[in-house]
């Protein structure tokens, strides 16, 4: 899965935030781009079905309001690199894995230890 510019400016104004609706998120973005209160509200749904924001629902006088939250960096990292992965497995099948696991030559060891460690334990 990967983020369009839109998406990331969002995430990041959010993370700044901590918590902010679409209209706070508007205002901050939407000067600069002219963004739609919709187009704002649209992407933050999107967000959060990725799993990449939470929400809760708080009812006011014109009706529900959604104020949004980044979630955890490991969260985010998580659903980022399984999304990914499905992805490439599903574009090219289980043969796809030696490919990925070549590339591990490319992080650090300290890396690459806590890696083998979270298989061992999967494999449990």
């Amino acid at each position: 899965m990967s983020l369009g510019d839109l998406q990331a400016d969002i995430l990041g104004i959010l993370q700044r935030l901590g918590k902010a609706t679409a209209r706070d998120i508007m205002d901050e973005v939407g000067s600069e781009k002219h963004l739609a209160y919709t187009t704002v509200s649209t992407v933050l749904d999107r967000l959060h079905r990725k799993g990449l924001v939470r929400r809760t629902r708080v009812n006011g006088r014109g009706g529900a309001k959604y104020p949004y939250s980044y979630a955890a960096p490991v969260n985010v990292r998580s659903s980022l690199v399984d999304r990914a992965l499905a992805q490439l497995v599903n574009a090219f099948g289980p043969s796809i894995v030696p490919t990925i696991y070549d590339s591990l030559e490319q992080i650090s060891k300290e890396d690459v230890n806590e890696l083998k460690k979270k298989v061992a334990r999967a494999r449990k």
